[in-house]
Formats: C-alpha cells, sequence, structure tokens
C-alpha cells in the first residue's frame, strides 16, 4: 500500500462497515498502517484491501480485508489473504488471529486456509455487521501453514 492508495482503500473499508475510526471512543481499530497493509488494483483503482497487525514477536492478527462487490468471486480476497500470512511469516509469527462477524467469512477463513475457531469476545461498538454483538474469534498456526503452490 502506498500513501495514495489510503483514501480508496478507506472508502472501501467504508462500503463494509470495516474503515478504523479516530472519532469514537473504544474504537476497534483507529487506523491502517500503510507498511502492514496491500491493495489489489484494477487499472489504477483500489479493488481489495487487507491488513494486519503485529502484537508481539509470534502473535499477529489479521485487520480489515474487503473487495469492491463488483470484483467478489475472482479470487481477490485469497490473493490478499495470502499476500498477508506470508508477509505475518516472514516476521516470524506463529500464531494468526482474526476475528470476524460474517459465517461466510468463518466458513471461508477455516475451509481455505485451516483456521479453528477458539471462542468470542464482545463487540466494543457496531462495526461490520451491525446487528452482531460479538466476534467470532478464529486462530492459524502459521508454522503449520504452507499456503498455495504458486
Amino acid at each position: 500500500m502506498r500513501e495514495a492508495d489510503v483514501e480508496p482503500a478507506m472508502a472501501l473499508l467504508d462500503e463494509w462497515n470495516m474503515a478504523p475510526k479516530t472519532d469514537r471512543d473504544g474504537a476497534e481499530r483507529s487506523t491502517i498502517r500503510i507498511d502492514n497493509s496491500f491493495v489489489a488494483e484494477d487499472s489504477e483503482t483500489i479493488v481489495g484491501v487487507a491488513s494486519y497487525i503485529v502484537h508481539s514477536e509470534t502473535l499477529g492478527e489479521t485487520a480489515s480485508l474487503a473487495v469492491d462487490p463488483d470484483y467478489r468471486g475472482l479470487g481477490i480476497g485469497y490473493r490478499l489473504q495470502v499476500r498477508r500470512l506470508r508477509a505475518m511469516q516472514s516476521l516470524g509469527i506463529e500464531t494468526v488471529r482474526t476475528e470476524t462477524d460474517r459465517p461466510e467469512t468463518i466458513e471461508w477463513y477455516v475451509e481455505h486456509f485451516g483456521y479453528e475457531q477458539v471462542g468470542t469476545t464482545p463487540k466494543k461498538h457496531e462495526f461490520s455487521l451491525p446487528d452482531v454483538e460479538e466476534w467470532t474469534i478464529l486462530e492459524l498456526d502459521l508454522t503449520e501453514w504452507d499456503g498455495p503452490d504458486s
């Protein structure tokens, strides 16, 4: 991600009610870090974004992942997820935590990447799906994940 990508990436995240907010107390996240974020482009238009957070030498967390609705089903989210997992692997991260509230996303992480459901945690405010009050916590043992062949 480049500095010029931040505004369109934030707009894309906002479409999914997942843009980091700085104007409210107790925000789930308040920023997006350029050095921990990736974008997918089509003709210089941002059509996907994914980021991650490093909590310690061995623990990382996926942050926002969003794909423009017109580009869903093309593998963009999958490729962004692989890219950020590989980036975390290169840093020595051993465990990746993901929190999500969308049943189809939970299934996608489990089916395609081998995550396991480990619990739930209450949301701090309306974020993502407004009618779901808790996050499902997923974890991936990154030391066991070898990703796609290519």
